[in-house]
């Protein structure tokens, strides 16, 4: 009975109110370019080919594929690294700020990163870091659905754990002892882990259940402190312009085209645009496209001009001058040192 509340209140949240007086476009779950997804194993050799720091204290300082599970891994990291490339991943990743700062992009939302927050990337997100400072520490728990589907729970109660709210950040601050509280579950995890008693799989599993429980608990009060936004047209209005961007901006780069799929003027859209955000509607277009050639010069293995083409520019010139703007270095010289930091 409980589960069955929990549930209907899940939905509840997700499709009642505002949302249904204002409803918000939602992109497709597509991959627009050819770019790499990795799977728990590459994203663990991914980060430890990159951070040479890695904590000991919480979860592998190496993969192994004939002894860890390739659906479930846990790792952390101590700063070392300053900034992430892109990459795109098939799974989540529920990730526990111990101290420090950094910048983190998950898909369309940026935002800081602060001691005593927990922040979610979900599959269908490319997902990067910058400005990351030298004491920062996350703790990592990645996992494919399926590993927590194999419980003696049903699907229905388990999907909702997962299904984020689509307008809001996935990131949220812990009051001191919530921050305990699941920064013990972590810790309980990344015990079983290591110690590989008869049954750890399946503690581990209830574990993260648990956890997930805990991280929706949350996900209620900041959705409820949120509601506001839920309420006004304006923030509708960006929501639904920022989705297009996600689903169209290979094929549509003016402001003028986005106003046109919303049936508004092109400077009431970038009026709102700037109230909620600080940035212009063009900005927001051109900062997708970027992240785009970011993720596909640091994970793919197609040239410059394969690239420029796939991204729709007319000329390789063009996409080097665009990247160049963004980047203050061209686009081969960024493959070439994100590159070679993988290596």
């Amino acid at each position: 009975m409980q589960f069955k509340r929990f549930c209907l209140r899940q939905k509840r949240l997700r499709s009642e109110g505002a949302l249904k007086r204002n409803p918000v476009i939602l992109p497709p779950l597509i991959m627009n370019t050819q770019t790499p997804i990795l799977d728990i194993p590459s994203t663990i050799k991914h980060y430890l080919s990159l951070d040479k720091k890695v904590a000991q204290s919480f979860g592998m300082d190496k993969y192994d594929e004939l002894l860890h599970p390739d659906n479930f891994a846990i790792l952390s990291n101590e700063g070392s690294v300053k900034n992430g490339a892109p990459i795109k991943t098939d799974h989540y990743a529920l990730i526990l700020c111990i101290r420090g700062t950094c910048t983190k992009t998950v898909g369309p939302f940026t935002f800081q990163v602060t001691p005593q927050s927990l922040h979610i990337v979900s599959p269908r997100f490319i997902n990067s870091f910058e400005n990351a400072s030298e004491d920062l520490l996350l703790y990592m728990v990645m996992f494919k659905k399926e590993f927590i589907a194999d419980i003696f729970i049903k699907q229905s109660v388990l999907d909702p754990l997962m299904d984020l709210h689509p307008e809001c950040p996935p990131i949220y601050s812990l009051s001191d002892h919530n921050f305990q509280k699941i920064k013990t579950l972590y810790e309980k995890i990344d015990m079983e882990y290591k110690e590989e008693n008869p049954f750890f799989l399946q503690l581990i599993r209830i574990q993260l259940v648990e956890l997930l429980f805990e991280v929706n608990r949350t996900f209620e009060k900041c959705a409820d402190s949120r509601t506001h936004y839920q309420l006004s047209r304006q923030y509708t209005l960006f929501m639904n312009f920022r989705n297009l961007v996600e689903e169209h901006f290979l094929s549509k780069r003016t402001v003028q085209e986005y106003a046109d799929l919303l049936h508004v003027s092109a400077k009431h859209l970038s009026e709102v645009v700037k109230q909620e955000t600080g940035k212009n509607a063009l900005q927001i277009i051109h900062a997708r496209v970027f992240l785009e050639a970011r993720l596909m010069l640091s994970t793919s293995s197609l040239s410059v001009k394969e690239i420029s083409d796939q991204l729709n520019f007319d000329t390789s010139s063009h996409f080097s001058r665009f990247f160049k703007k963004f980047a203050n270095e061209n686009p081969s010289a960024y493959k070439f040192v994100t590159n070679s930091a993988q290596k």
